[in-house]
C-alpha cells in the first residue's frame, strides 16, 4: 500500500510529466527487445499491413517513437511501437481515438492507471514472447522438489530413529538445490512474475470500477477468469521478504521454485488469455503516452480517415515534421502523384518524410502535425535512405533497385499505395538513370498510387508522359551566401542557383558565364552540346 504522502507526490510528478518530452534512456538493444510484440504480431501476420524495416528506417521513425514513448510500463512500450508500424481499419482506428481522448479529457483515470502501471515498471529484458508462444515443458523439476521435501518431512519424524544424519544432509542437498535451481531459473522467474504482475494490474483496474474506462476493457476482463487461479497464486516470492523463519522454510521446501513451476505451467496453458491481457494494458498505457504526445504538440488535429473512399487522396494543410523545434508548414494536397525538384538542402528530403510521417500517424495514432488533415487510408513505403550492404556484397544501386522493386511488387496488392521516392536511381550513370527512372515513373503512375518523387532530373516528367504534377523548392542567392525558405511551390523549378552558386565561391567569370550558355541552350532545344 502506498503511503498518502508519497502518492501525492508521484501524482503531482505525472502532472508535470504529461505534455512533455520524455526523459527515458535508451541502452544498445533496447529497441530491439521493445519491437518483440510487433515482431510476434507480424510473424503470425495478425493484421494486414505493416510498416516495413526500410520505410521504418528512412523516416527515422525510431527517433519519432522515443519522443512518444511515455509509457510506464514494458506492455505499453512494446504496444506504442506495434501501433506506429499497423495503420489501423475503421473499428480499431475508432476504438484507439476514443481511447486516446478519453486520456486527455479525464486526468484522474489517467493518473490513477498510470501509478498503476508505473508499479509493473519497465523491464526492457524480459522477453514476454516466450509467454505468448510457450514452449511444453517438462513436470520433471516440480515432481523433484515435491520429493525432496516430502523426503525432508520424513526425516524429520524418523530422525528418532535414523540419528540426525540423514535429516541434517537432506536440508544441506535441499538448501544446494535450491540456491543453484534459482540462480539458473532467476529470468524465467522475473518474466513469469512480470505476467502475473500485468494480470494483477487488470484485475485492479477492474475492481477499481471506473465508469468512462470499463467499457473500453469488458472484453479483456473476460480473459481473467481463466486465470483465477493465478490471481490466487501471485508472483513467485522472494527469499527476502519475510522474516528469518519464512525464508528458511522457503528455501528448505523450495515452495518459491514449486510456486514458479506451477505458474509457469498455468501461463502455458492460458497464454491466449495472457496475450489479452498485455494487449488490454498496452492499450492503455500507449493511449496516455499519445495522449501527452498530442499535448505536447504545438500544432495538431484529429485526422478525418475517409475509409469509403474510392480513390487515394489527401488534403493536408500545415504539415510540420513532429521532431523538428522550428518548423516550416507546408501543404500536402497533391491532385496526382508529384514530382518535386529543388537544390540539395533545399528540403524536398524533409517534405517527402513529414508527408509520410503526418499520413502515418494519421493512421496508426490518430493524431496529425498539421491544421487539417483528410485522407483516404494508405499503405506506406518509401525509398530514401539507403547504403550500400557491405555483408551481403551488393552495391547502392542494387539496394536501390530492391527498394524500387519492393513498391512496384506492393501495387500488386490490394488497397491505396502513398509512396514517398527521393532520387530515383541515383547510383548510376545519368542516360541510364533518366530513361529507367522514367520508365520506373511511369509503372509507379498507378490509379491506387499516390506517389512523392523528390529529383534533381527535371526532364523526368516529360519522359513520363506528363503524369505527376509538378512542384519545387528553391533558394535564394545574396552576394554573402544561400538563403532557403523551405516553402513547396507550385510548378517546375525556374531558377539555376548552382551555376551562381560557382560565381559566389570564387569561379571564373568565363566559366560562369559558360555554364549559363550551355544551360540556356539545354532548354532550348532539348540537347547538350
Amino acid at each position: 500500500m502506498m503511503l498518502p504522502w508519497k502518492k501525492k507526490k508521484l501524482l503531482a510528478l505525472l502532472d508535470s510529466e504529461f505534455g512533455q518530452e520524455p526523459e527515458k534512456d535508451y541502452y544498445p538493444g533496447d529497441i530491439d527487445r521493445i519491437r518483440t510484440y510487433y515482431d510476434a504480431c507480424r510473424n503470425d501476420r495478425l493484421d494486414p499491413f505493416y510498416v516495413d524495416d526500410t520505410t521504418w528506417n528512412d523516416l527515422d521513425m525510431d527517433k519519432v517513437y522515443r519522443r512518444i514513448n511515455a509509457c510506464q510500463c514494458t506492455a505499453g512500450e512494446q504496444y506504442l511501437y506495434y501501433m506506429l508500424r499497423r495503420p489501423m481499419n475503421r473499428k480499431t482506428w475508432e476504438y484507439q481515438h476514443g481511447l486516446i481522448g478519453l486520456m486527455e479529457k479525464n486526468a484522474d483515470a489517467r493518473k490513477n492507471l498510470q501509478l498503476l502501471f508505473r508499479r509493473i515498471g519497465c523491464p526492457r529484458t524480459i522477453d514476454l514472447t516466450t509467454a505468448f508462444h510457450p514452449k511444453d515443458s517438462s513436470p520433471l523439476w516440480l515432481i523433484i522438489y515435491f520429493a525432496l521435501g516430502a523426503l525432508l518431512v520424513a526425516s524429520l519424524f524418523l530422525a528418532g530413529i535414523l540419528g540426525p544424519v540423514p535429516l541434517l544432509a537432506l536440508l544441506i542437498t535441499n538448501i544446494m538445490v535450491h540456491q543453484s535451481r534459482r540462480l539458473k531459473c532467476e529470468y524465467e522467474i522475473n518474466r513469469v512474475n512480470y505476467c502475473v504482475a500485468l494480470i494483477l494490474t487488470l484485475n485492479r483496474i477492474r475492481g477499481l470500477k471506473m465508469p468512462d474506462i470499463d467499457p473500453y476493457l469488458e472484453e479483456a476482463y473476460t480473459h481473467l477468469e481463466p486465470m483465477s487461479r493465478i490471481l490466487r497464486t501471485g508472483p513467485v516470492m522472494s527469499t527476502m521478504n519475510g522474516d528469518m523463519f519464512q525464508s528458511l522454510m522457503m528455501v528448505t521446501f523450495m515452495t518459491d521454485m514449486i510456486s514458479f513451476e506451477i505458474l509457469k505451467k498455468r501461463l502455458a496453458k492460458y497464454h491466449d488469455h495472457f496475450l489479452a491481457v498485455h494487449e488490454a494494458i498496452g492499450q492503455l498505457d500507449a493511449a496516455i503516452a499519445v495522449a501527452s504526445w498530442r499535448a505536447g504538440l504545438e500544432t495538431r488535429c484529429d485526422p478525418e480517415i475517409d475509409f469509403e473512399a474510392d480513390h487515394p487522396y489527401v488534403r493536408a494543410e500545415g504539415i510540420v515534421h513532429p521532431l523538428l523545434k522550428e518548423p516550416v508548414p507546408n501543404d500536402l494536397m497533391p491532385e496526382k502523384s508529384m514530382l518535386i525538384t529543388g537544390s540539395n538542402a533545399s528540403g524536398k528530403s524533409t517534405y517527402l518524410r513529414t508527408s509520410v510521417i503526418t499520413a502515418l500517424t494519421a493512421q496508426c495514432l490518430c493524431t496529425c502535425a498539421c491544421r487539417s488533415y483528410k485522407a483516404s487510408p494508405f499503405r506506406m513505403y518509401t525509398s530514401m535512405a539507403l547504403a550500400d550492404d557491405l555483408l551481403a556484397g551488393e552495391s547502392y544501386f542494387i539496394t536501390e533497385i530492391k527498394s524500387l522493386k519492393r513498391i512496384l511488387d506492393a501495387q500488386e496488392e490490394e488497397g491505396f499505395l502513398l509512396c514517398a521516392v527521393d532520387e530515383v536511381l541515383r547510383g548510376t550513370n545519368t542516360i541510364e538513370r533518366i530513361s529507367a527512372s522514367a520508365e520506373v515513373l511511369k509503372a509507379l503512375s498507378r490509379p491506387e498510387t499516390l506517389c512523392l518523387i523528390a529529383t534533381h532530373d527535371s526532364e523526368l516528367n516529360a519522359l513520363s508522359g506528363g503524369a505527376y504534377q509538378l512542384a519545387h523548392f528553391e533558394e535564394t542567392v545574396t552576394d554573402t551566401g544561400i538563403l532557403f525558405d523551405y516553402q513547396l511551390k507550385p510548378g517546375p523549378a525556374e531558377t539555376r542557383n548552382a551555376i551562381r552558386l560557382l560565381k559566389l565561391m570564387g569561379f571564373d567569370s568565363d566559366i560562369v558565364t559558360a555554364a549559363h550558355d550551355r544551360a540556356d541552350r539545354y532548354v532550348n532545344t532539348g540537347k547538350w552540346e
